[in-house]
């Protein structure tokens, strides 16, 4: 066989950007780890959902679908006024291959090389490499722990990491990985910052059927931002439809004109699925209900028990089904506590300095497991923390 190297043909930014996500990779584990890396929801979808595929197969839904189901455009909208918005379903909703391609499709539509994104410190992981595929820069904005010891925004830090080249400022709330919801006044404040200095808001959304504290506060209806914002949600969460492929995208009537432009060919959501997702939205949410009460019930058992092991700090979240647990005392940087965990204590966890400088020393433990399963991962930790201690 003939060696030659490809690099030569290959997009500079491609290779600049290393490999994949550590949380979509996973390490080899022992045989009896607790695997609480990725979000991956351990619900399946109800079976009414799964039919609704089936059924809208047999009645020919298998064609293409243009610019998206209308019925299922309308079932978003009408969603998304439960905050108060009004959504023109026809003008300012895009549906996507799940949230993955609404970022995608977010980022193609503004960032040139050279541009700057802004992100929150800590923040989720999957921005960072759809942003470099575009030639554009990450800039983050290091976040400040409150009296309940969550991350929260530091205004002050946001204007000054603004600059002449920022297109967008990236939010996430309810926030992963820290499970911070942002407020009514920190809304606002993005708002008037985003107005004052001329730069778009990307706000994440996909967490807010699961808020445990506060409630959500949209952005895109403030003052000045209707065509400066950009809404991402998914089923992903919502539906546990993490294998389903199911998103879509909010935004102001002539800044989406532009987002549809973004060219991914016909690579959307499958036509059976959006009718399937239109009933989801009709008749699913006992489903949600039931998946919410068991988030809340692991999150009560798992916060409590973690600040019980000697050196750990671990705040009550606000929203999502995530907790971000301080282990700085150990002194150990969160990738070898990572490894140090798996093959020391068999639980797998995603260390801190994935989400950012200002995520070390700590650890994100997705609640994706029934609570005996969270229980016994705890349990793990604290036998393995208590011999770091010594």
């Amino acid at each position: 066989m003939i060696h030659m190297d490809v690099d030569k043909f290959v997009k500079k930014e491609i290779l600049a950007m290393g490999g994949g996500s550590l949380t979509r990779s996973m390490p080899p584990m022992p045989p009896n780890a607790i695997n609480l890396l990725a979000g991956d929801p351990d619900f399946n979808q109800p079976e009414f959902i799964s039919k609704a595929v089936y059924d809208a197969m047999r009645e020919g839904y298998t064609h293409y679908a243009f610019g998206g189901d209308p019925a299922f455009k309308t079932a978003i909208a009408d969603y998304y006024g439960k905050y108060g918005v009004e959504v023109d379903p026809a003008k300012q909703v895009l549906i996507t291959s799940g949230g993955s391609q609404a970022i995608f499709r977010a980022f193609g539509t503004i960032l040139n090389p050279g541009d700057e994104v802004l992100l929150m410190d800590p923040c989720y992981t999957g921005y960072s490499q759809p942003a470099a595929y575009f030639g554009a820069k990450i800039i983050r904005a290091a976040q400040s722990k409150d009296e309940k010891r969550l991350f929260r925004p530091d205004f002050e830090n946001i204007e000054a990491a603004i600059t002449e080249k920022t297109k967008a400022v990236l939010i996430c709330s309810p926030d992963n990985p820290t499970g911070a919801v942002w407020t009514e006044a920190e809304i606002g404040r993005l708002a008037e910052i985003a107005v004052e200095k001329d730069v778009l808001v990307i706000s994440d959304e996909i967490y807010t059927e699961f808020i445990w504290d506060g409630k959500h506060v949209p952005i895109i209806d403030k003052p000045g931002m209707e065509e400066r914002t950009m809404v991402l949600m998914s089923f992903s969460k919502t539906f546990a439809w993490t294998g389903c492929r199911a998103g879509y995208i909010i935004a102001g009537p002539q800044l989406m004109e532009k987002i549809n432009q973004v060219p991914i060919g016909i690579t959307g959501m499958p036509l059976p699925f959006q009718k399937a997702a239109t009933k989801a939205l009709a008749e699913g949410w006992d489903f949600v209900d039931s998946m919410r009460e068991a988030y809340k019930r692991r999150i009560d058992a798992v916060v409590p028990r973690l600040n019980e092991i000697d050196g750990v700090s671990c705040p009550m979240p606000e929203g999502a089904f995530y907790v971000f647990p301080d282990v700085s005392s150990f002194g150990v940087p969160s990738m070898p506590l990572l490894l140090g965990l798996l093959k020391g204590g068999e639980v797998l966890v995603a260390p801190g300095s994935l989400y950012g400088p200002k995520g070390e020393g700590h650890v994100r433990l997705a609640l994706v497991k029934p609570v005996d399963v969270l229980e016994e991962a705890v349990d793990r930790l604290g036998k393995y923390f208590s011999g770091l201690k010594g």
